[in-house]
């Protein structure tokens, strides 16, 4: 994770390379501007060969760790059980709403009420097939815009950045919320620090400001004195050991942790957070204990834009670690998806170790990660944001778990890999959950007990998803 300061912009969780050279050996990658549309920014990262891999079996016969039992505490597996067919019929809305002219505005689940929320411009219109499903309640409500809608207008914010500075508006985050109600809009006041800047206007004058260009497609704007920094991001096993084939959940001696594996240009690699390190980067396993730290291979994929590097190792398997960091057991990864708001998660850095009942709160998020004097040149996302469900005094993530897993466990044993560890809660989540923020909570490490986490943090989404 890391620190959202005065200068400098973009959040994660490991070492930032937006606007910073990577960690150790890493090289300066440019932040990549995201493509006109937020939620599918994701196909940049799929471009080049990145693609989802086949599940495995679940079984732990071809794996190197024995298959013991999670952390998962009686109350989240049934939280996780419970929401299993509310995803399913959430991904179906997901899907439907990427299609040319779709009316859906996003979905959302109460996993409490058994119950998922569809936001639509049309709501007499029938439920995507596929949708309905047995002990799946389903209640559609009417938005006043459609995704595509405010993916189109969040594309003509982003593209307006210098004409915006000029008239006092810097734009540092875009949210673009499930209820389809409008964009949510972060502007930096003051605006930042530059000779010649012109004066940064309230929220009330910069949503004035925006209505003239956008219309009715924002629906609020807050001001906000931080921008994103690479000490925003996450840095800092048992995990520290392994060896080829490479798994999910593996401590980078370097200050981060492995995510999922994935095929690249179809081979299976490994990745993490491109903020970890840049193309060129070669990352290590260790501290090991047996001696030396044993060379894991090279990042031959990195996208800033969308914070997903892919690591070029000698061999790596569709398993990824789960359990405490040094008491790792693994288990068998099933396919990608879509995060849902309303959702309950694990995370597993190699520092915290697994952390269950985290909750989604916001998804489809973009900050701006690069400023030319008071206007954004570029932004990262598609991201997403989640609180501890325990309440702000419980830890979820922190330093050194950045590029880590993030999944739910099904009721067949795999875990569904929804997202990457990033860095510290983006604006939008930052304004409605402040006690969550702060990454300077004592939390457990491998190392001893450190004051380097979070009860809320963001995270990328699954490339493509």
């Amino acid at each position: 994770m890391s620190r959202l300061t005065l200068a400098g912009v973009a959040a994660g969780i490991g070492a930032g390379v937006a606007l910073a050279a990577g960690v150790g050996a890493g090289t300066a990658v440019a932040a990549a501007p995201h493509t006109a549309s937020v939620s599918h920014a994701t196909t940049a990262a799929t471009g080049g060969g990145l693609s989802e891999p086949a599940p495995v079996s679940r079984a732990a016969k071809a794996a190197k760790g024995a298959t013991g039992p999670s952390t998962l505490s009686p109350k989240e597996a049934a939280l996780m059980k419970r929401q299993a067919p509310l995803l399913e019929a959430a991904n179906v809305a997901t899907t439907a709403s990427r299609a040319k002219g779709s009316d859906i505005a996003g979905v959302s689940i109460d996993v409490a009420k058994g119950r998922v929320d569809l936001y639509r411009t049309s709501p007499a219109k029938a439920l995507p097939t596929g949708m309905a499903r047995a002990g799946v309640k389903v209640s559609v409500h009417k938005a006043r815009f459609s995704a595509g809608q405010l993916e189109q207008a969040a594309a003509r914010l982003e593209a307006s950045g210098k004409a915006l500075g000029a008239k006092g508006v810097t734009v540092s985050a875009i949210s673009v919320p499930v209820d389809g109600s409008g964009l949510r809009v972060t502007v930096l006041s003051p605006a930042t620090p530059k000779a010649g800047a012109p004066e940064a206007l309230s929220a009330t004058s910069a949503k004035s400001v925006l209505a003239q260009s956008l219309g009715g497609a924002v629906s609020s704007v807050t001001t906000s004195k931080a921008t994103w920094s690479p000490s925003s991001e996450y840095y800092s096993g048992w995990r520290f050991n392994d060896y080829a084939p490479w798994y999910g959940g593996d401590r980078i001696a370097q200050g981060c942790t492995t995510g999922f594996p994935a095929l690249y240009n179809g081979t299976m690699e490994v990745m993490t957070a491109t903020h970890c390190g840049g193309s060129g980067t070669v990352f290590t396993n260790g501290p090991r204990a047996s001696g030396p730290n044993v060379t894991m291979g090279a990042v031959t994929y990195a996208n800033a834009g969308t914070d997903i590097s892919v690591i070029d190792v000698a061999g790596s398997t569709n398993y990824i670690n789960v359990g405490p960091a040094q008491n790792s057991s693994v288990r068998a990864v099933g396919s990608w998806q879509s995060p849902v708001v309303g959702s309950y998660i694990c995370q597993s850095g190699s520092y915290t170790g697994e952390v269950c009942g985290l909750r989604v709160v916001d998804t489809n998020q973009s900050v701006c990660t690069s400023y030319i004097l008071w206007w954004c040149t570029a932004y990262m996302g598609p991201m997403a944001d989640v609180v501890n469900s325990a309440g702000s005094g419980s830890y979820a993530a922190g330093h050194g778990d950045s590029g880590g897993p993030l999944y739910w466990y099904d009721s067949s044993g795999y875990v569904r890999p929804v997202g990457q560890v990033h860095g510290q809660l983006f604006p939008n989540a930052q304004a409605a959950y402040p006690a969550y923020y702060s990454d300077q909570m004592w939390c457990p490490a491998p190392e001893g007990w450190q004051q380097r986490c979070s009860s809320g943090f963001s995270f990328a989404h699954m490339p493509g998803k």
